[in-house]
């Protein structure tokens, strides 16, 4: 089958077959997957053509090698444009979710707020473009939860949803719950970017999410005339404190109802998406997973009714 697409580029390198002769091997990827792909000839005149984490365009025919389909490419090639971040969706898992509907979830939760200043908040918010699209089309992490496009926003909802219903049971400021929710992981659309897969960015290694997302809420609060300090001082301390002690990175332990809620809802709604992607790709048998690392256990998995 002829194939003649776009794909992202996460591996390339040179080898030399039995008899000498120079090959290119690369593992290509769009949102559907990953696939193998090898250039026969010209490999060192392609070699100069694109490097890994590039979106290239390519002509190829397809074929099955030892069970798995694979590329031969008679053409690779950087493609002449960067892509705008919208564009990116084509090469990455999104939340199963949906990114539009998470994205009308996000606008009738803000339509929910009252009190003016927090309100003004997320108007302030919503005009930053830039800001608001890496929000809602990044991940929530590059490895542990939500690890995909759309995660982040994902993530952010379901505290905002759980937070109002344990907020109508055992009490909290509603407004507050909702955005420290919204706003306790925004860092992280400096912290992350998306280059050939979800990194960290030099600004995310030497600062971290949880500095970052201060320093915006400060750049934002800075644009709204008469914004009370105890509300900018408790959504900080949300943002601060959403790791829950030091040791997760949080400088402060949760000091305030709303803050306590927020981290735990957090933990509680990473460690379970964790689990269940890591029950996805990672199952033993039909009942247990791998044992996973970084929460020390292997975890069981209740059958389908």
């Amino acid at each position: 089958m002829e194939v003649n697409d776009s794909f992202m580029v996460i591996k390339k390198g040179i080898f030399s077959s039995k008899n000498n002769t120079k090959y290119m091997s690369v593992e290509l990827k769009d949102k559907t997957g990953k696939i193998e792909g090898k250039v026969w000839d010209n490999a060192d005149t392609f070699n100069n053509l694109f490097d890994k984490n590039d979106i290239v365009l390519i002509k190829a025919k397809s074929k099955f090698y030892q069970g798995k389909p694979q590329l031969t490419i008679n053409d690779i090639r950087k493609a002449e444009h960067n892509l705008a971040l919208e564009d990116m969706r084509a090469f990455f898992a999104e939340s199963e979710a949906g990114i539009d509907l998470l994205k009308e979830e996000y606008y009738k939760v803000i339509d929910q707020l009252k009190e003016p200043h927090i309100v003004s908040l997320f108007s302030v918010l919503n005009n930053r473009k830039d800001t608001l699209e890496k929000f809602f089309l990044y991940p929530a992490s590059i490895g542990v939860h939500h690890v995909y496009m759309g995660g982040l926003l994902e993530h952010s909802l379901s505290l905002v949803k759980m937070g109002m219903h344990v907020a109508k049971t055992i009490g909290g400021d509603m407004d507050i719950i909702i955005a420290g929710s919204l706003l306790h992981d925004i860092g992280k659309v400096e912290e992350i970017e998306m280059r050939g897969g979800f990194k960290y960015s030099d600004r995310g290694r030497l600062l971290g999410h949880i500095t970052l997302g201060v320093i915006m809420l400060e750049e934002c609060i800075k644009d709204i005339p008469g914004f009370p300090a105890h509300i900018a001082d408790v959504l900080a301390h949300i943002i601060i404190s959403h790791h829950g002690v030091e040791e997760w990175g949080s400088p402060k332990k949760p000091m305030s109802l709303e803050a306590l809620m927020v981290h735990y809802l957090d933990n509680l709604d990473a460690k379970v998406m964790g689990v269940k992607e890591h029950m996805r790709d990672n199952m033993e048998d039909e009942k247990w997973t791998e044992y996973h690392k970084l929460y020390e256990s292997r975890f069981y998995k209740l059958p389908e009714r």
